[in-house]
């Protein structure tokens, strides 16, 4: 599940295959032993009653924690709310700067963990608040914050600082991603075994003594040939054990059916399958007597037996698939306070996108040259040659769909095939679930540098924003270690091109590792304070559900995540007490018109000041 931003970083990775992928998860669950302070939740203890001691004796003692500014709202030129953290804090000095400058300060005797502040009015712009304890001593502790626009004012007013209205309670949620083969038609509860540690550890957390749920739901990986063998054979069964597993926990389904075959089964025609450019390099071998084909070989399959993808193109697979989601959302409708939504994705990332092999020399392999894809061609372009790279390589690709009149006509082809085949899986959720089962997109990086070959540039198109086609909710896998900002702009860019869709983000091990390394160990602990900053501002900005994605070490969650877990639950879906508000920043609309390199509304974004303190809308076209 991995964010694609930097080509660089692309560029020195292979694709990884279903095996590579248990790999992956085998080493997450090995990670070490070494110890990891969990995170305490503790907002604001005082002792007596909170009213400070005048004149405090000299020598003051050390204050145990804080007073430490965590948020700072409903921010106007004279005054705002500060959300503050600290320990035996009976009160504190604050000042506030613009630049180098103090431009205002007072103090403040606390009765609560959120406290008003005034100052003179202030001019619109960013400022520093700093805090130090008064009757303890302390650092100085700072946050910086903005002074927004008057609405109206003509000059792109920030919307008076109030963010979104809170939801009602019980709108949001969290949920477990069981990634890759979650699935397991020889289980008792449909659950492959080593998924029900974490499962259960997620369930029964603990926190001050205070037994606590701290997902609400899981969403299992069903590949569509173990959910649909055959034309006429659907295993309903083993949903139905699903569901039961989770009826039994509290726990809502969502399942993600990844469109994969096996080879002879007698689905889909040769003709119809997806097929991508040969590699100059490759030899045939015992292992891989063929090189056309996107397959993945399968744990639990023989070696003999490998899995392939309909064209996307294909009107047969197109028409095959949506009768498939079409079942499996009829089968859950039937217990619908046990089941949410339904996904689908086409990468052994589990995101929706165009399928890609990159080969042990670096290749990148595209999709898209089967017969059904180049019959569909033909059609869409009117008889134009079906272009190709002048290498089979990441930088001759992106020339081609840049520079190439015919290569870009071929990217808005290729855009096409992705756009209809999801289509059509939502038209079968929609028709079998019939209001009682959602339907969901989900892609990768936002405007990332591999756009020109995963083909996920033109968002809007590809999941039909504003039409009838339009999944009812859209995930994003966007943000990974140190870049987790980028969560919150896939969250504000698919708010606004996306109108009325639930938004929903990840978390894996990786985002969330201590040392916030991109390829971090497979011992790596994570933080939970991490998990807590950036999904309060999700839900703060009006983020409906959080998924915790790959492989968490059971053993450690309780510690690593259950304080933060806790905090949440308690600030975002027991209660909407933290939904306190966020800046609006001027949104704006964002055409794609080329199809390679960064997309620069990332950069705009940016500017404008979008990130964990303020929502800037972007609205692709």
């Amino acid at each position: 599940m991995r964010n694609l931003l930097l080509a660089a970083l692309l560029a020195c990775c292979q694709l990884v295959t279903a095996q590579s992928i248990d790999q992956v998860i085998d080493g997450k669950i090995k990670a070490s032993e070494a110890r990891q302070k969990a995170y305490a939740d503790s907002l604001f203890k005082v002792k007596g009653d909170g009213g400070g001691t005048q004149n405090p004796p000299n020598g003051l003692k050390p204050c145990p924690r804080g007073p430490k500014p965590e948020d700072i709202y409903n921010v106007t030129t004279s005054t705002a709310m500060v959300l503050w953290d600290g320990e035996d804090v009976r009160g504190w000095d604050y000042s506030i700067y613009k630049g180098s400058t103090r431009v205002a300060f007072a103090s403040v005797k606390p009765t609560g963990n959120r406290e008003p502040i005034t100052y003179a009015g202030l001019e619109p712009g960013e400022y520093t608040l700093s805090m130090q304890g008064n009757t303890c001593k302390s650092d100085v502790y700072s946050k910086t914050f903005v002074v927004p626009k008057p609405t109206g004012d003509g000059n792109g007013g920030d919307g008076g600082n109030s963010g979104p209205p809170p939801t009602s309670k019980g709108d949001r949620q969290i949920i477990m991603n069981l990634t890759g083969y979650g699935f397991d038609v020889n289980a008792p509860t449909g659950i492959s075994s080593e998924w029900l540690e974490r499962i259960e550890a997620f369930c029964n957390l603990n926190y001050n003594g205070k037994k606590f749920r701290g997902i609400d739901g899981i969403r299992v990986n069903v590949k569509w040939y173990s959910y649909q063998p055959n034309d006429k054979t659907f295993r309903d069964d083993k949903i139905l054990d699903l569901i039961n597993y989770c009826k039994s926990r509290g726990l809502k389904l969502s399942i993600a059916l990844i469109p994969w075959r096996v080879i002879g089964d007698g689905m889909i025609d040769r003709s119809e399958w997806l097929e991508q450019l040969p590699d100059p390099f490759w030899k045939p071998s015992e292992e891989e007597p063929t090189q056309d084909l996107v397959w993945h070989a399968e744990g639990s399959l023989r070696s003999t037996e490998r899995t392939y993808m309909p064209s996307l193109h294909s009107k047969d697979g197109q028409d095959k698939f949506k009768k498939a989601a079409r079942h499996l959302a009829e089968f859950m409708a039937k217990y619908p306070d046990y089941v949410d939504y339904i996904s689908t994705a086409t990468s052994t990332g589990e995101e929706y996108e165009n399928n890609i092999q990159r080969a042990t020399n670096n290749q990148i392999l595209l999709t898209g040259y089967g017969q059904a894809d180049l019959n569909a061609w033909r059609e869409y372009s009117g008889g134009l040659p079906v272009p190709y790279p002048a290498q089979n390589n990441e930088e001759h690709i992106s020339y081609l769909f840049t520079n190439s009149e015919s290569g870009k006509k071929w990217y808005e082809f290729r855009t096409k095939g992705l756009k209809e085949f999801h289509a059509a899986f939502v038209q079968g959720v929609r028709e079998g679930g019939k209001g009682k089962v959602r339907s969901m997109g989900m892609y990768a990086g936002a405007g990332a540098p591999s756009g020109p070959w995963t083909g996920l540039y033109k968002l809007n198109e590809i999941f039909s924003a504003g039409t009838s086609d339009q999944p009812d909710m859209i995930y994003s896998s966007e943000g990974d270690a140190g870049s987790q900002n980028r969560k919150l702009m896939a969250t504000d860019l698919n708010g606004a091109t996306f109108p009325g869709a639930a938004r929903v983000i990840e978390f894996d091990p990786n985002d969330l590792s201590v040392d916030q390394d991109w390829q971090t160990s497979p011992e790596e602990d994570v933080n939970g304070d991490i998990l807590y900053y950036w999904l309060s501002s999700f839900f703060k900005r009006g983020g409906d559900d959080a998924s915790l994605a790959m492989a968490f070490y059971a053993p450690k969650i309780n510690a690593q995540l259950g304080p933060a877990l806790y905090r949440i639950r308690s600030e975002f879906i027991d209660s909407d007490s933290g939904m306190t508000g966020i800046a609006q920043g001027d949104g704006f609309t964002f055409t794609i018109t080329r199809y390679a390199g960064l997309q620069e509304y990332n950069e705009m974004y940016s500017q404008r000041g979008g990130g964990a303190n303020k929502v800037v809308k972007i609205t692709l076209k």
